[in-house]
């Protein structure tokens, strides 16, 4: 897998422990308050690199369906 970059390693971390915790994806705007950001643009963005690099992986048009691939799968529904 490719390095992430600060801002994508900050989102997948969330991401990460996010899931672990509530047991189902966020939404993009929990996403955008977690990480500051007052556009969607740049979360979609990073999860965009994310999934690229093979960190995570949602089914297209479907809400809240993100699943972590990467290291800190295990454990995670």
């Amino acid at each position: 897998m490719d390095a992430l970059t600060p801002a994508q390693q900050e989102l997948y971390d969330w991401l990460v422990d996010y899931i672990r915790v509530s047991q189902h994806a966020p939404s993009i705007r929990q996403m955008m308050r977690a990480m500051k950001l007052r556009s969607p643009a740049p979360v979609q963005s990073r999860l965009e690199h994310l999934r690229n690099k093979g960190y995570i992986d949602w089914t297209e048009g479907k809400a809240r369906t993100i699943r972590i691939l990467g290291p800190a799968a295990k454990g995670i529904p």
